[in-house]
Parts: structure tokens; C-alpha cells; sequence
């Protein structure tokens, strides 16, 4: 693969500094939810964990439901707080799991994506099946935010090899992107080749995505110039 020209790279510095070089924020999926409903929720939780007949598991099941009601509401730190008073010797493995991946939702929150790889781990090691697609999604997301990109890309292509997922929006939206940062942070038009044959490839299957059509663009830009197509 050949390396961009110099002057090249100048005039394209300005255009993408604000796009493939920042380290990129991500948030856990959430729909829209109703804050009044939550904060109800959390209110008559609280009031629950003060009873003195409220068994360990029972008292944990609590705990984490409040865990998850904070991370809804964008209350990060205080999600972590809440689900450290979990008894995790005496929680069984589904319950582990399901702790450890609202956790590592938490620390993505924060945007802290190593501890958040850790928890969501962990998760997987517990319970290999529930919320398997959810977990590998986020640990994607959280390396490329990392920027270890050549983890990133192994993670999801073994993601949706294994098992013959098929390849969705957020596949091609992923590798695509990946490949643009690449580009650019390595000074190396190969990559935006390879991100453009993915945004390429996802537009045959998804042609109304808006993600994928901005990133051809952006390959378009530093490729054509060169004649590189």
C-alpha cells in the first residue's frame, strides 16, 4: 500500500481532523424512556431494600434492576455505586453476568472502554448466551473507541463468522468506519480502500444509510484526487 503524497495529506488534515483522528465517544443503546417512570421505579426500590425479610438474591435482583434503571437515566457513576452493593459471592452466574455487563455499560458511560472490555468479558464468560450479540456489539465499539482498531475488526468479523450471523447495518457501518480511521491515522490509502469496498458493499444491502454514504464519501474524497480508484 502506498502512503498519501505530503501535499495531499496537508489539505486533507483540515477535513478530517474532526472526524477519523478524535477518539470517538459512544453511549449504550437506550430507546427513549420516561424519567418520571424511572425515578418511580428507583423511588419504590429503595423502599423495598429497607425490608428486613428481603432475602440475598432477592435484595441483589433489586440492586440490579436499580443498576439499570440509573444507566437508562445516564447516571453513570452512581449506577457503579449501586451495583457495587451486589453480593457477588453469593450471586449465581446469570445474575453475575447480567451485573457485569450493566457494568461495563456504566464505564463505557464514562467513556473509561477499557474497564468496560473487562466487565463485558467477564460477562460472556458467565453466560455465553444471553445478550451475546448486545456484548460483542459494545466491545467492538469500545476498542475502536481505543483505537486498537486490528482487535476491533478481528472481534467482528469472528463476531458474525461464528454462528453465520448475518451481516447487519452495524457490521458494515463498523468495519467502514474502522477502516476511514485507519486511513487517516496511519497516513495510508489502503485502508480507505478497504473502507470504501465495505461502505460500498453495506450500500448494496442498506442504500437509504446515512452512515455508510458519508463514509464513501470521505473515501471518495482522499481517493480520487490520487487516482487510486
Amino acid at each position: 500500500m502506498k502512503s498519501i503524497l505530503p501535499l495531499t495529506l496537508l489539505l486533507l488534515v483540515v477535513a478530517f481532523e474532526n472526524c477519523a483522528s478524535n477518539k470517538e465517544t459512544i453511549r449504550p443503546g437506550v430507546s427513549k424512556i420516561n424519567t418520571g417512570s424511572h425515578l418511580a421505579q428507583i423511588e419504590a426500590i429503595d423502599a423495598d431494600l429497607k425490608s428486613a425479610t428481603l432475602s440475598d438474591e432477592s435484595r441483589d435482583k433489586l440492586i440490579i434492576k436499580k443498576g439499570k434503571l440509573l444507566l437508562d437515566l445516564g447516571r453513570y457513576e452512581e449506577t457503579i455505586t449501586t451495583l457495587n452493593q451486589v453480593n457477588q459471592a453469593k450471586a449465581n452466574p446469570v445474575q453475575l453476568s447480567e451485573w457485569n455487563l450493566a457494568m461495563g455499560k456504566a464505564y463505557i458511560g464514562k467513556n473509561e472502554y477499557s474497564k468496560a472490555i473487562q466487565f463485558l468479558n467477564q460477562s460472556e464468560k458467565l453466560d455465553k448466551n444471553t445478550n451475546l450479540m448486545e456484548r460483542k456489539k459494545l466491545v467492538v465499539q469500545s476498542l475502536v473507541a481505543e483505537r486498537e482498531y486490528y482487535p476491533a475488526l478481528a472481534t467482528l468479523t469472528k463476531t458474525y463468522t461464528k454462528g453465520n450471523q448475518k451481516k447487519d447495518e452495524f457490521y458494515y457501518e463498523t468495519a467502514a468506519k474502522t477502516y476511514l480511521k485507519m486511513g487517516f491515522e496511519y497516513k495510508n490509502t489502503g485502508f480507505y480502500q478497504k473502507g470504501l469496498q465495505v461502505a460500498n458493499l453495506g450500500l448494496e444491502e442498506f442504500p437509504n444509510n446515512e452512515t455508510l454514504k458519508s463514509i464513501q464519501k470521505e473515501c471518495l474524497e482522499v481517493l480520487q484526487p490520487e487516482g487510486k480508484l
